[in-house]
């Protein structure tokens, strides 16, 4: 049989740690691996008053810093939303996606506050505000650039089979910038169209993309990619 691939894993180090502990507990045994964020997730400012009749827009579990008891909330991503509700919220809108989501508040009629970080991969508040809708940011937390490790660069760099998942654009183009260019035995995996796009137009190479745009598709694409080898 080939020579199993490692994972490099570079999202922060809890949200590494879940999916580290999702694929092995769906391979039934431990996967070789390098944990290098390349983001880190670090609190801004304080948490805002929340006047009431205000709906908040969540697009990340990271936003989820403060009480949100009795807040009529809409999120994005199942995780976001199980978070949120851990602190109190009535998730009304559960959508895949930040464009999913859009459409949904599009239809509606209410003032909104967008509970984000420092990057944004859509812009939720100017798109609402464009349509007409009441919606202003407020940063609750920032996505810091990490340096990958050198055993994390080595690897990605190397000729030894490596799988790469990619959560998103950002972290998309800072993996490329931070290496010379991706081993001949690079494996890709994107959690969106855009996300593939990045990689694509900054290394000119291919990338396999998620049916579904979510956390768990990404796990079973990452199973699916490491089944076949022995550990």
């Amino acid at each position: 049989m080939s020579q199993p691939p490692t994972l490099v894993l570079t999202r922060p180090p809890a949200a590494a740690r879940r999916v580290l502990d999702q694929i092995e507990s769906a391979l039934g045994r431990p996967v070789r691996h390098i944990l290098s964020p390349i983001l880190q997730i670090e609190p801004v400012g304080t948490w805002p008053d929340l006047p009431k009749g205000v709906e908040v827009i969540l697009s990340s579990e990271h936003a989820v810093r403060g009480d949100l008891s009795d807040v009529v909330v809409h999120c994005v991503g199942a995780r976001t939303a199980s978070v949120a509700m851990a602190q109190g919220a009535k998730v009304q809108t559960t959508a895949t996606t930040a464009e999913e989501l859009l459409q949904v508040l599009a239809t509606r009629s209410a003032e909104y506050l967008h509970l984000c970080g420092s990057h944004k991969a859509v812009d939720i508040s100017a798109r609402l505000t464009a349509l007409g809708h009441a919606c202003r940011d407020h940063q609750v937390y920032a996505q810091v650039t990490q340096p990958l490790s050198e055993q994390a660069r080595a690897a990605l760099e190397g000729e030894d089979p490596v799988l790469l998942p990619l959560f998103s654009p950002r972290s998309a183009r800072l993996v490329v910038e931070a290496i010379a260019k991706p081993g001949p035995r690079l494996h890709v995996i994107c959690m969106s169209k855009a996300v593939e796009a990045e990689w694509r137009t900054a290394t000119g190479w291919p990338a396999d993309i998620v049916v579904t745009p979510t956390g768990d598709a990404m796990v079973r694409e990452i199973v699916a990619a490491l089944g076949g080898h022995a550990a």
